[in-house]
C-alpha cells in the first residue's frame, strides 16, 4: 500500500506528488510539521513510499493515532507526472488541532524548503 509522508518521515525520493486543499504547518513549535485540511491552503509537498501492513502499523504507533496526536487518512496524490493515486498520510489529530490558534504555516508546504 502507498503512504504519503511530508515530514521527519521524507528521505530525499524524488517520488513526489502533491496533496491539494491542505496546509502545511508547524503545531506551535519548529521541532515537526503537521498536516491540516485547509481549502486555502498552498497544499503540500509529499513523497509516496510503498508498505506493508506491518509497517503501516508501525508508523500508526510511531504517528500517535491511538492517542489522537495524528489521524491516518486516505488521500488522493497528484504526482508530478500528472498521474493520481490515492495514499494514506497523517493528517494532525485531535491532540494537535487543540493547538490551531499557534499554528505557524509552512510556505509553499514543502518540508525540505522550509
Amino acid at each position: 500500500m502507498k503512504l504519503a509522508v511530508y515530514g521527519t518521515l521524507r528521505n530525499g525520493s524524488d517520488r513526489l506528488g502533491h496533496i491539494a486543499d491542505t496546509a502545511l504547518v508547524f503545531p506551535g513549535h519548529r521541532r515537526f510539521p503537521a498536516m491540516i485540511r485547509d481549502e486555502s491552503g498552498e497544499g503540500t509537498i509529499v513523497e509516496i513510499h510503498e508498505v506493508d501492513s506491518e509497517t503501516l502499523a508501525a508508523y500508526d504507533r510511531y504517528e500517535g493515532v491511538a492517542a489522537g496526536v495524528y489521524q491516518r487518512t486516505l488521500m488522493k496524490v497528484s504526482m508530478a507526472d500528472g498521474t493520481t493515486l490515492e495514499a494514506w498520510v497523517y493528517l494532525a489529530g485531535e491532540k494537535l488541532l487543540a493547538q490551531s490558534a499557534s499554528f505557524i504555516a509552512i510556505s509553499g508546504g514543502d518540508w525540505f524548503e522550509r
